[in-house]
């Protein structure tokens, strides 16, 4: 077995080197991950950025550090009384934050609002070498698994990058169908059509929806294409249409049962989104805006009866359901998946992602700890 891990580690915003880390001695409850493939999103584009709304850490120095936090891989090791199924061999999913497990909110299922961690928030991905073992990241050929670390297994047969999405399935999950208590039948419009607007309407009609829009730009028009491919009734772009005009016609007059708000930054489609709800219905926030939201429509809340409801990240029933899904459905989630990159290419992998490489058509990326033939 390896002594060393071969780490991509981010040293100050936009810099980056390799570097050779040594492998942890391993205490009760911990293991030892071989990391296969990583998905990245967009919080990963600003992690490298350096920007610091992406930076979960409190003041202290977050570099050196090993990105990556949708992280799949093979157990590789484990110290002496590890998790109950998990054994040497296994493929998982790794659930990115750390947590306390006995806390409120841990007990209630939501670890990654877990603060009662001596380094919390403690999120894989985020925590600089010199905290602990230090291998912390998915761009790395290994990670540390901490003894509180929760692991989803996944059947040896699936294919580990696709096994990926199981990150934004869970945030699916949450958003679309555990926060705003999805009910069979329900309409549901869902706002931005990045990988996690597409999971939302994958598990949306998983859940039993009927009505379902998606939303994006017109350069999302292969997005748009793929949200048809699983499921969703309607498709708007909202740079040519009018959301709410075709809203309306879409479910008569009535408005949606949900709306769930997944694009980041922009503020517009919290406003389109509150329009389009039918009286008493519910608006899950989860795309992150980074922004003061003036003119906010108080009094339409008021008399229409709205809920309004936040979801950052998701807890662990999402995760598990998430996980579930990867292994029993025979939906063509590969369809999602439209680039793999080594990590020395991590850069051009953010580039792909956020649209700069013309005609790539990027949907949902994965990196994987291996270097680019030559």
């Amino acid at each position: 077995m390896a002594t060393t891990a071969t780490a991509l580690v981010q040293t100050a915003p936009f810099k980056q080197e390799f570097r050779e880390i040594p492998l942890p001695v391993l205490g009760e409850g911990a293991g030892l991950l071989r990391v296969e493939a990583n998905g990245i999103c967009g919080t990963d584009v600003e992690s490298f950025a350096g920007v610091a709304s992406a930076n979960p850490m409190d003041g202290s120095d977050p570099y050196p550090r090993i990105l990556g936090h949708e992280i799949v891989g093979v157990i590789e090791d484990l110290g002496p009384n590890p998790p109950n199924g998990i054994t040497v061999g296994d493929r998982v999913a790794v659930n990115p934050f750390i947590a306390c497990g006995h806390c409120r909110v841990c007990l209630r299922g939501d670890s990654h609002m877990c603060r009662n961690h001596a380094w919390a928030p403690a999120l894989y991905g985020f925590l600089p070498l010199y905290r602990g073992a230090g291998l912390w990241g998915g761009y790395s050929t290994h990670a540390y698994l901490d003894p509180r670390t929760v692991l989803y297994k996944l059947p040896s047969t699936i294919d580990p990058v696709t096994a990926t999405l199981y990150n934004p399935l869970a945030n699916a999950m949450s958003w679309a169908v555990l926060t705003p208590e999805l009910k069979v039948g329900d309409s549901i419009a869902i706002l931005g059509s990045g990988q996690r607007g597409i999971a939302c309407v994958i598990a949306a009609r998983h859940a039993g929806a009927g009505l379902v829009l998606s939303t994006g730009l017109s350069n999302d028009a292969h997005k748009l294409a793929l949200a048809r491919e699983f499921g969703a009734d309607v498709t708007v772009d909202v740079e040519q249409e009018s959301l709410i005009d075709r809203a309306m016609e879409a479910t008569g007059g009535r408005g949606f049962d949900v709306v769930v708000d997944t694009t980041p930054r922009a503020l517009q489609p919290l406003r389109d989104g509150l329009a389009i709800l039918r009286s008493g219905g519910t608006l899950v926030h989860a795309g992150i805006k980074a922004a003061v939201m003036d003119e906010f429509p108080v009094d339409l809340m008021l008399y229409k009866g709205l809920r309004m409801i936040g979801a950052a990240s998701q807890g662990n029933e999402a995760y598990q359901r998430a996980c579930d899904f990867l292994a029993t459905s025979d939906v063509p989630l590969e369809r999602m998946r439209t680039h793999t990159f080594g990590f020395d290419q991590f850069e051009l992998a953010l580039d792909t992602l956020q649209g700069k490489v013309e005609g790539a058509n990027a949907v949902s990326i994965a990196v994987t700890p291996t270097f680019s033939a030559t």
